[in-house]
């Protein structure tokens, strides 16, 4: 079936539907106690069980977005009667999108402050218009949606900084951007710890698979795999695998312990892109990754690397001058994974790089990486305010009440457990 005829007749369904489903979604949600605060990251759980780590990382979208109108959201949803002041005096409340498509929104440093307000989050539509109140549901994410039913969506999950993508991106594979606040670094410049060189010195394995790719060379995705902009890595060739590699690889029983999967721009979710052919793309790893025998060993984690400019009304905690950013939707994937259950624990992109730095003994980059513990470079770095220097910006895995995910496991859960998920 084609994808857009796929949505609209779920959007035909959905006008039928969405009373009756709304009503029975708040009665799920109000009766439901997976929401509940989580109960204290165990010291002591061991995660031997996990032995593939795999990354996943989609483009522009908040968890009001996303997963604000999700039916067991529970107190981490969109508030009843929420809006925005159009700056006019009068209200803008969401609105349902009627399209898999939407507006590419400005999301720059100064349009997310703006949009932010020093943590009123009430700068939206005065920002960047009632575009930014836009929301899909369960009729255009099914398949994210039942990935929520069956295993562990965090609603309290922030991307690093108040910006666009790269600097999360940067921040995502090293703990922090190093100052950068915006998409002006030139490739093969950064020259700080990674995670890939802490999993390099303790000889875990790893790769980038670059997913809906054919079989030629693979272009350096400035925006895509922020290793690109590292002197270290942006020749590397374990950046340059493809989709086959990783069904190959999962096929033979040869996954890497920690796997990337880079999408590029049409299947990356960017609006305007179709959040659908993003979404089937997910759905096809992550079947392929259940079907396979490393399914009983893996935890894929899929999260989004920043806002894109669109609403969200959870105030992030400032824990330096660049971040946390919006909320983004976040979903731990494993047969470990505890099962409908939606974590309050506070999390970032930094909780992945914690989580593979517990599973493999491996330091923290904030223990390793001290070049920006007082400052940061003022280059492309709107926080400096035109100085030579800015604000410091250590890595965020150093930060203690920033979770690591193990709250989010329970190892005694059956390991061949394959849910029921929706064909796409």
């Amino acid at each position: 079936m084609d994808l857009q005829q796929y949505f609209n007749q779920r959007q035909t369904r959905r006008k039928v539907l969405r009373q009756f489903g709304m009503l029975v979604g708040m009665g799920l949600a109000l009766d439901a106690c997976s929401w509940n605060d989580p109960p204290p990251t165990s010291t002591s759980i061991a995660l031997d069980p996990i032995q593939h780590v795999i990354v996943a990382c989609q483009e522009n979208h908040t968890f009001d977005m996303y997963f604000g109108y999700y039916p067991n959201v529970g107190k981490f949803g969109v508030p009843g009667n929420y809006s925005q002041p159009d700056g006019s005096g009068g209200i803008v409340k969401p609105h349902h999108f009627p399209s898999p498509t939407s507006d590419d929104i400005d999301h720059t440093w100064q349009s997310i402050h703006s949009e932010w307000n020093h943590g009123a989050m009430n700068g939206f539509v005065t920002t960047d218009g009632p575009t930014t109140l836009g929301y899909y549901d369960g009729f255009d994410l099914a398949y994210y949606y039942a990935l929520g039913d069956s295993f562990t969506l965090c609603g309290n999950y922030f991307c690093s900084l108040l910006g666009p993508t790269l600097p999360n991106r940067l921040a995502l594979m090293a703990g922090t951007a190093g100052g950068n606040t915006n998409d002006d670094v030139e490739a093969g410049s950064l020259k700080y710890p990674t995670i890939v060189d802490l999993l390099d010195a303790a000889h875990v394995s790893w790769k980038c698979y670059n997913l809906g790719q054919g079989n030629g060379s693979m272009p350096p995705y400035s925006h895509y795999n922020a290793l690109n902009y590292f002197k270290k890595w942006n020749s590397d060739p374990r950046l340059q695998f493809q989709e086959k590699d990783y069904k190959e690889d999962l096929l033979a029983g040869t996954l890497p312990q920690v796997s990337f999967l880079i999408t590029e721009g049409e299947i990356s979710e960017h609006p305007p892109d179709n959040i659908l052919k993003g979404q089937l793309k997910m759905s096809q790893v992550i079947q392929a990754l259940m079907d396979a025998g490393a399914w009983k060993n893996s935890v894929l984690f899929l999260t989004f690397d920043e806002g894109g400019g669109f609403f969200d009304h959870v105030a992030p905690p400032r824990v330096d001058a660049y971040g946390l950013g919006f909320r983004v939707p976040t979903l731990i994937i494993s047969p470990y994974a505890r099962r409908g259950y939606v974590s309050g624990q506070l999390y970032g992109h930094s909780s992945i790089l914690k989580f593979i730095e517990r599973r493999f003994g491996l330091p923290s980059l904030a223990s390793v990486n001290h070049q920006f513990d007082t400052s940061t470079p003022g280059a492309n770095n709107d926080a400096a305010n035109g100085q030579a220097l800015g604000p410091p910006a250590p890595p965020h895995d150093g930060l203690p009440d920033i979770g690591d995910f193990t709250e989010a496991f329970d190892f005694s859960q059956d390991p061949s457990y394959h849910p029921s998920l929706p064909f796409l």
